[in-house]
């Protein structure tokens, strides 16, 4: 499939998904109870950031996965990304009908009630926690049916764990990426022992602080000094947020710190102290990061 054929298609897409919502996607709270919707009716998790690049929402210029293509080609009713291009270009697939898949979607209801009724509610309470669980990564905490939310002290095993979370691929700064939209919200993952760039703080009240600076042993000292006035300046101005998951602290993951801003009394050219603002990450809603920021 060439370019412009798969963009008429996810064009298509679109469409169908707007008609099935019930509403065109135009505000960003379209896009939150979208992912919600998406999340309820296919039991698989998409973020309102990724929808918002998909609906051109977002400046920058993306090409959707197939596995995001494939989650909203099962809301609108097809098996997958594959049988809805088929179905849309006119070939023989099988695409079920809204009344079929609302008679589907009652006999589904009735069997898992009388299940329940046989091997009583303990069953019933794990059978909703797996499939609310199915798409989402253990470290994510679910609070209400529709907010999830990475609370301090919560880990992860890579960088890819918890970037895709907040619809980043990793590129080779896998430990500083802007957050899409948000250029001055840094998604940081720095190393408590690191050779070159030292983050000291007290890991045992998990970092309420961290005072950042660069330093290698046996380095000149005009040169660490020089390098450490490059970094403040850059950041002086700047109002940088940081997401922060830090490598190493306990063991070989990176646990998350909490939300970062520049302490900016108890900075100066030799260190950057930063100070956490707040101990919980909410994924439904990251446009309120610009408020913490400012």
């Amino acid at each position: 499939m060439n370019k412009e054929t798969q963009e008429q298609f996810i064009a298509q897409l679109r469409k169908r998904v707007e008609e099935t919502f019930g509403q065109e996607i135009k505000m960003p709270k379209d896009f939150d109870n979208l992912s919600q919707r998406i999340n309820g009716d296919t039991k698989t998790y998409i973020s309102a950031t990724t929808l918002k690049r998909m609906w051109g929402y977002l400046s920058e210029p993306v090409t959707p996965r197939k596995a995001t293509l494939d989650v909203l080609a099962q809301y609108v009713g097809f098996k997958d990304w594959d049988a809805f291009t088929l179905g849309e270009a006119g070939l023989p697939n099988e695409e079920p009908s809204a009344s079929k898949r609302k008679m589907s979607r009652v006999w589904v209801t009735a069997l898992l009630v009388a299940l329940a009724c046989a091997i009583g509610l303990l069953l019933l309470r794990n059978c909703r926690m797996s499939h609310q669980l199915t798409s989402m990564t253990d470290s994510l905490e679910t609070v209400t049916a529709d907010k999830y939310v990475i609370r301090l002290g919560q880990t992860f095993s890579t960088y890819d764990e918890y970037l895709h979370l907040f619809g980043i691929t990793p590129d080779d700064r896998p430990w500083a990426q802007p957050l899409p939209g948000h250029p001055e919200i840094c998604i940081w993952g720095p190393e408590f022992h690191n050779a070159h760039w030292h983050n000291d703080g007290n890991p045992d009240s998990l970092m309420p602080t961290i005072t950042e600076y660069w330093h290698v042993e046996g380095a000149d000292p005009e040169t660490v000094h020089l390098r450490n006035i490059d970094h403040y300046t850059y950041l002086r101005y700047r109002k940088e947020l940081r997401v922060t998951f830090m490598k190493g602290l306990r063991d070989s993951t990176f646990t998350f710190l909490g939300l970062y801003v520049m302490d900016r009394e108890e900075c100066d050219t030799n260190r950057i102290v930063w100070q956490r603002i707040a101990e919980e990450c909410d994924l439904t809603h990251l446009d309120y990061l610009e408020q913490l920021r400012r």
